[in-house]
């Protein structure tokens, strides 16, 4: 069949930590095993040795890594604490960092937006560890508390701040973050109002530098009559920003990472600019910060969608990247919901490279930072399932509990995958019968179960209901459901249902820029014409790895 080609946009990623460096010193494969061989002087120079290293998982032996360590400036100590391809110095390994603070979170959402766009690294570049310490992290720290006032205090009756006055009305509701999520998504906190009338200006705090924190007064700060203002266009422009998260979703379901990871960015890189140049990132008693709050949950929404674009284009490194930032930007915005379907992405991205212990720690994290949200005392430490607890969180808590089944099954360990499946599934199916979404993001969840556990046909079991439940909108998804059924049959010895099938995928993606599933069907293709597939220390066979981005 014809190799789908998907739209690009020049920066194809760098899979392996090896590309990264040859692209960096301009190397060839033919200089790598060259550059081996000089310092060897006992290996033949094959140029083909350098690419089975990239593209087949080939661990190279300790002598080549030794002569490839010597000629980077690597100390040789390294290579044991760092297996390869760890120790390779690929870049800069602090980008994934999470901050924690308002004003922290502004500088991390400006280094990021804009710039992780062009980073090429195709692989994950925190060491492994750090995704679960920032979510353990994360469940921690208790989330920042905004004011949300029944009335707005006046300058005759309160001591406030230097008032800027805002025009536009000052009483009815207040919108709150993001509404409409994609399927499997936890929706922000319900918004607050400001009722009552309200006399005066609204007070707007003066702005904090980015290296304090905390609500003490500010040495230095700027005089009354240069206090920056809250422009009075701001309420419509977060509104109109807010309405198109929801669009870029669908749009990113249908058509793949592609086309949206730049226009996610960009609207992320006016977002940042809004927050860095408005009022005070920090809570505080005045009313006129809820519109900092809005910033915060925008950027988060906007980061996780940028960052789970760039998981579908394969370059992980910038997908690590917004998704530390998003989730910072959850916190800032003191949104747990947020923030546990970032850390969804996370444990999903983990997971896909071939870190199940970490994903599993990520997705409890989250699972708990829901319970926590749903108890409201901070407390809890179980998943909530009351019918107290809004059906949103309770389906975000179960398509987590499916993920932390994944993990176990990719870790061998049936039992406990199966529990937790069905414990997740009692908690979906009262609820989620009309949620055609829902249903679908669990049921791939538990055919990746079966897959891992080497149970095919009870994978396409639960693939044909996938199948059923993706609405015709998820393209993307539903292309990479057929690349899986394929998968299934060809485990199972079914060829020919096998090709039939891929040959439907490969209609399916055509259009779609997704290419995460085009390089799955590349993989599956190659199975199919019987060439041989990754050696030792690759992942798993073609496609097993390949999942829905919905958490």
């Amino acid at each position: 069949m014809p190799r789908n080609r998907a739209v690009t946009d020049g920066e194809q990623p760098l899979g392996h930590p090896l590309s990264w460096i040859r692209a960096e010193r301009g190397w060839t494969y033919q200089d790598v095993v060259d550059i081996v061989a000089r310092r060897v002087g006992n290996m033949s120079a094959r140029r083909e040795k350098a690419w089975r290293w990239e593209h087949r998982g080939v661990v190279p032996d300790l002598e080549t890594q030794q002569a490839l360590a010597s000629e980077l400036g690597v100390p040789h100590a390294l290579l044991s604490s760092s297996p390869w391809p760890g120790w390779l110095p690929a870049g800069d390994r602090t980008t994934a960092r999470v901050a924690w603070t308002p004003q922290d979170c502004v500088a991390a959402l400006d280094a990021t937006a804009g710039a992780a766009l062009h980073d090429r690294r195709g692989f994950m570049v925190a060491g492994a560890g750090s995704a679960a310490a920032a979510a353990q992290r994360w469940l921690a720290l208790a989330p920042l508390a905004w004011p949300t006032p029944a009335t707005v205090p006046t300058p005759a009756t309160t001591p406030v701040p230097p008032l800027v006055a805002v025009s536009g009305p000052a009483s009815g509701s207040v919108p709150g973050p993001v509404s409409g999520p994609a399927s499997g998504s936890v929706p922000g906190p319900v918004s607050g109002s400001v009722s009552g009338p309200v006399s005066g200006p609204v007070p707007v705090p003066v702005s904090v530098p980015a290296q304090r924190t905390g609500p003490s007064p500010v040495p230095g700060a700027p005089a009354p009559d240069c206090v920056p203002t809250v422009p009075t266009v701001l309420p419509a422009v977060l509104a109109a920003l807010e309405e198109r998260v929801p669009a870029l979703r669908r749009m990113e379901a249908a058509l793949g990472g592609g086309p949206v990871r730049a226009v996610a960015d960009a609207e992320l890189r006016l977002v940042t600019d809004l927050l860095a140049r408005g009022p005070a990132a920090r809570p505080g008693p005045a009313a006129a910060e809820l519109p900092a709050r809005r910033l915060f949950a925008l950027a988060g929404e906007l980061a996780c969608l940028a960052g789970r674009a760039c998981y579908d284009t394969g370059h992980e490194a910038a997908a690590e990247r917004y998704l530390s930032a998003a989730l910072s930007a959850a916190h800032a915005a003191g949104d747990r919901p947020l923030g546990a379907r970032v850390l969804a992405a996370i444990s999903l991205q983990c997971l896909s490279a071939g870190r199940p212990q970490e994903a599993l720690a990520v997705a409890r994290a989250a699972r708990a930072g829901l319970a926590r949200e749903a108890a409201g005392d901070g407390r809890a430490s179980s998943a909530p399932a009351s019918e107290d607890v809004p059906a949103s969180v309770r389906h975000a808590s179960a398509l987590l509990m499916a993920r932390q089944a994944r993990a176990h099954a990719v870790l061998g360990q049936a039992d406990v995958s199966r529990r937790l499946l069905a414990a997740a599934g009692a908690i979906l199916t009262p609820d989620a019968r009309g949620n055609a979404g829902h249903r679908a993001d669990y049921c791939a969840e538990a055919a990746a179960c079966e897959l891992a556990l080497g149970r095919a046909a009870a994978a396409d079991h639960w693939l044909r209901r996938t199948l059923a439940a993706l609405p015709e909108s998820r393209a993307r998804d539903r292309a990479g459901t057929l690349v899986l059924r394929a998968v299934a049959a060809l485990d199972q010895g079914a060829v020919e249902r096998a090709r039939t099938l891929a040959i439907d995928a490969g209609r399916a993606v055509e259009g779609i820029d997704s290419p995460r599933v085009h390089r799955a069907l590349e993989a599956l293709w190659e199975r199919l014409h019987g060439r041989s597939e990754r050696q030792g220390g690759g992942r798993e066979a073609p496609g097993r790895d390949l999942a829905m981005t919905a958490p």
